[in-house]
């Protein structure tokens, strides 16, 4: 009942203090401030973990915070990495207009990082290894503070109450918390809110999955933060090449169909194999070593 308690305490009180910020930041024309809304999930997680749950935030049995299997720092960004370079080459090839010669010299000069006197495909390169390298360690701190509440704190707790469904109802709540984002600040699918939210709900369900099985694999919350991060990253660089007006919400990229159609490949492969025996053994020797002490 604690658990339960918790999951339902940490899930309402994250989606409700979300909502209230995302609405404070957007009459006050505080745009800036939006991506602290990814912190929310973590104060909310330290409490209910601290004081509802009475389990440790740190440790074995924590929100994640260890370096886990080294190679997955590197194998999860570039994962996500490989996603959105095919997704968004396929995106290319089935809608040929979607990439823009002008956008592509346009968005190139219009990055922070570019010098007149390099030739176009040498500024590419630079802006490309600082966003793929650099960005996502310098931006790792906000994607923590999404992926300690969903993957260090939500998934794990309805794992062991639901057993693989939890995956599911977790990726569930995770789409709903999107909803003010989607609806102020126009996320992912322009003005296009209702199926907006619904194609972001299919997204979290399928994508939760693949980051959960990551996480448990790698036993890091930093390997599927950066994971998260490099996807974001990646393809809001590659969507500053593409003629806007030409973009298709529900088709091109990683929240379209397309992007959706992969994900659900790659999910249903990790549904499957997702190591539930192995976490109902740890859990069942948590619980003996609770019931000792």
């Amino acid at each position: 009942m604690t658990m339960k308690r918790g999951i339902f305490l940490f899930s309402i009180t994250t989606i409700l203090l979300t909502g209230g910020f995302a609405l404070l930041f957007y009459f006050l024309h505080w745009d800036f401030l939006s991506p602290a809304l990814m912190f929310i999930p973590l104060i909310t997680s330290f409490v209910t973990q601290k004081f509802i749950l009475k389990k440790p935030i740190l440790g074995a049995n924590g929100l994640g915070f260890r370096l886990g299997k080294k190679r997955f720092l590197f194998l999860a960004p570039l994962l996500s990495l490989s996603f959105i370079v095919v997704i968004y080459s396929i995106s290319f090839l089935v809608h040929p207009k979607l990439f823009s010669m002008e956008a592509f010299k346009e968005a190139v000069q219009n990055l922070a990082t570019y010098n007149k006197d390099f030739s176009l495909m040498t500024n590419v390169i630079l802006a490309a290894s600082i966003q793929v390298l650099v960005a996502p360690l310098l931006n790792i701190f906000i994607f923590i503070g999404e992926e300690v509440g969903w993957r260090g704190f939500l998934y794990p707790n309805l794992v062991h109450l639901y057993g693989k469904s939890g995956l599911l109802i977790g990726g569930f709540i995770w789409g709903i918390w999107h909803t003010p984002m989607i609806y102020l600040y126009d996320l992912n699918f322009g003005k296009h809110h209702h199926l907006g939210l619904l194609f972001m709900i299919a997204f979290c369900i399928l994508a939760g999955i693949i980051l959960q099985f990551m996480y448990v694999k790698s036993n890091s919350i930093y390997a599927v933060s950066l994971m998260h991060g490099m996807m974001n990253i990646s393809a809001g660089l590659i969507f500053l090449f593409t003629a806007k007006e030409e973009y298709r919400y529900f088709i091109d990229g990683g929240t379209g169909l397309i992007g959706l159609t992969i994900l659900l490949v790659i999910a249903v492969i990790c549904y499957r194999k997702f190591p539930i025996e192995n976490l109902e053994r740890n859990n069942l020797k948590q619980l003996r070593k609770w019931a000792i002490s």
